[in-house]
């Protein structure tokens, strides 16, 4: 680690001169499709919000740019890696990744690193150069979560909803139930376990919920006795419909009571917002959820790695 060099901004030409190198001579090896808001130079203007290091190996050298996504986040992400060679692209992560890995775990004090892989689809920012180099990566104690987006286009029919069981029911939001959504998603093992996830901080969760356009299209499935047992957030972001935290408890695997939810969702929404595309965030081992939108129309358009590294 004592090669790793933190760019302030007072040295901030050291590592934009460093940019400007790759671009005529590394970037275009990268297979990326080019969209209007990349903008390369950004890494070469100091910002309080990134993190600059450059690791020093010999006559070689690698670029990183990390980040948060706000204050008090306690995830570092990495959007930039970039060897100083395109030939020895992989002899050089391979000495330099343990050395980003030790900083990490002696000079940042994030509870998680992630360093994220587009596999197929296209991105707003430049790609880092993970996807040649997952296999390092994981080696040096990162684990892999597979995800991928889906999309049902507004022409694309909707599934019935079938029936529920005896003793399930389709429940609403309201306050009263809040604190049961915060167990269900946040401290329930049986959900956090499973394939399914939630994909937002408790934080932006709270938020989601004083949103009309949440509170009015969620929905969640609760035994007689009001435990909650299965639930879908929806939500609106960039003027896009969003389907997220999607969950079903262990108990209920291989029950139809993830199809049940979706096609309620889909339908409801549907005659709200019939011209809308519906968008959703999945782990791609998640086979119920994934089969579950493959049956309401939902094709997936863009897959990555998020390798993941824990404090």
């Amino acid at each position: 680690m004592k090669n790793i060099k933190k760019i302030t901004s007072d040295t901030m030409s050291e590592f934009a001169e460093k940019i400007e190198h790759a671009k005529m001579s590394f970037i275009p090896m990268l297979p990326f499709i080019e969209m209007h808001l990349h903008d390369f130079d950004r890494y070469k203007n100091y910002s309080e919000k990134g993190i600059y290091l450059i690791d020093y190996i010999k006559d070689e050298y690698c670029l990183y740019h990390l980040y948060h996504l706000n204050e008090g986040d306690d995830t570092l992400r990495g959007t930039l890696i970039l060897p100083s060679s395109w030939e020895k692209r992989f002899e050089i992560i391979e000495k330099s990744i343990p050395n980003v890995k030790e900083w990490f775990l002696t000079e940042d004090t994030s509870q998680r690193f992630i360093i994220q892989s587009l596999e197929y689809g296209e991105i707003e920012y430049f790609p880092t150069l993970s996807h040649y180099l997952i296999p390092t990566i994981i080696r040096n104690g990162f684990e892999p979560k597979y995800r991928m987006y889906m999309k049902r286009e507004a022409s694309s029919p909707a599934s019935q909803a079938g029936k529920l069981e005896k003793g399930l029911s389709e429940t609403k939001y309201s306050e009263k139930i809040l604190n049961d959504l915060v167990n269900f998603y946040y401290k329930s093992e049986s959900t956090r376990d499973y394939k399914y996830f939630t994909n937002c901080t408790y934080e932006e969760f709270l938020e989601l919920f004083k949103q009309d356009f949440t509170i009015n299209n969620s929905k969640f499935i609760t035994e007689d006795n009001g435990k909650i047992v299965s639930g879908i957030v929806v939500s609106k972001d960039l003027e896009k419909i969003w389907i997220d935290n999607f969950s079903v408890i262990t108990q209920y695997s291989g029950t139809d009571i993830g199809d049940y939810i979706l096609s309620s969702t889909i339908i409801q929404l549907s005659k709200l917002y019939p011209e809308e595309t519906i968008y959703i965030y999945l782990n791609r081992d998640c086979y119920e959820a994934v089969n579950s939108c493959k049956k309401n129309g939902f094709t997936p358009f863009e897959f990555w790695t998020d390798m993941i590294l824990e404090r």
